[in-house]
């Protein structure tokens, strides 16, 4: 079996990628419509959530404090627009504070860890522990409130229809009428893949997540690519954040993010820290939890809502496992591949001494 994957790698890479595009496919047809722009809009945060891991993941460095980040951007996008008794300003500048706030902690994160030297781990769990406290208490020192942060000068972004597209039947209805993150997304998997692809400083960052003594030699400096990496990384997180807090609820709660950014780790792993697969599998995980919620508002389902509830966490579990299996398979593979070359360069060299190939190199 591990034979026959390693033999025809690329082919069933292939078939994975239709096999994605017939599932995204299937999906189109047989959820309701109302469940696949649920599914489409959900799946926001954990596109732009992965986007942020993968460029991270590709400079050579594991974000995992994505969740932080999303956090922090959440917050900020809504405590810029707090204004009780004045007129509301356009939530728009909240966004763009939540995806400044968010590079500014990406990259204080990079100097910690690239320039200190703190562990990655203890940092990126301090830090999410962190922002997870410090937004408790300032809603509570600055505005004296305890779990929700709302003002109706708050304004939520506005949903957005599509010039000519709205107009086509069911496409207009699927793909139209999202606020503007929604759409910043999409293009952003684009942008992502452009950088990474057809840049120089996306040559960089994949030349540095490679290799990066192989990077240090031909003049790249290591440290400054993951620093841009990183700071982009918590730029993105920051956006995936204030879509939960302007694009979903024009309101903030405490700990919103609720495990998003985790999830939207284990998108960017299960989609090999490409940009195109990440899309994908972040409306699988966006479907699962529209499902989950479609289910549970049924009345004639008898199935325990909370057990609905749990389909995302379930989709997650089984995406992790999935991941270490591939992993796991790819370290067999290796080491049979290197048994496999090294026996058989053993046995040509076996050969090539042996008396009678030296009788004949003599004649």
């Amino acid at each position: 079996m591990l034979e026959f994957i390693s033999n025809y790698q690329k082919t069933i890479q292939r078939v994975l990628y239709l096999l994605g595009i017939i599932i995204v496919v299937l999906f189109f047809i047989v959820l309701p419509e109302n469940v696949i722009k649920s599914s489409i809009r959900l799946s926001t945060p954990f596109l732009l959530g992965s986007l942020a891991a993968l460029i991270a993941s590709r400079a050579g460095v594991l974000n995992l404090a994505i969740e932080g980040k999303m956090l922090l951007g959440a917050f900020i996008g809504v405590a810029v627009l707090y204004r009780p008794g004045m007129e509301s300003i356009d939530p728009i500048i909240g966004v763009v504070a939540a995806t400044l706030s968010g590079g500014v902690l990406g990259m204080i994160f990079a100097v910690l860890y690239l320039q200190i030297r703190i562990n990655l781990i203890i940092l990126a769990l301090a830090l999410n522990l962190f922002v997870a406290n410090a937004t408790v208490f300032f809603m509570r020192v600055w505005y004296d409130s305890f779990g929700t942060l709302a003002d109706p000068s708050i304004q939520g972004l506005p949903t957005i229809d599509l010039p000519l597209i709205q107009d086509i039947p069911f496409i207009g209805a699927v793909f139209s009428g999202y606020n503007a993150i929604v759409y910043i997304s999409w293009v952003m998997v684009i942008v992502i893949w452009l950088i990474l692809t057809r840049t120089k400083f996306g040559r960089h960052i994949r030349a540095v997540g490679e290799n990066q003594e192989a990077a240090e030699t031909v003049g790249i400096n290591v440290t400054r690519v993951q620093i841009f990496a990183l700071t982009l990384s918590g730029m993105l997180a920051g956006i995936a954040g204030a879509f939960l807090s302007l694009g979903v609820l024009s309101q903030f709660l405490e700990n919103m993010t609720a495990g998003r950014g985790w999830i939207a780790l284990t998108v960017a792993i299960f989609a090999l820290d490409r940009p195109l697969p990440a899309f994908i599998t972040s409306l699988f995980f966006g479907a699962a939890e529209a499902v989950s919620l479609y289910l549970s508002r049924q009345p004639e389902i008898t199935i325990p809502p909370d057990f609905m509830l749990m389909l995302p966490q379930i989709a997650t579990l089984v995406a992790l496992v999935l991941v270490a299996l591939r992993i796991r398979g790819s370290e067999v593979l290796k080491r049979r591949l290197f048994v496999k070359q090294f026996s058989q360069e053993f046995d040509d060299f076996r050969e090539m001494m042996s008396p009678k190939s030296k009788s004949k190199r003599e004649t």
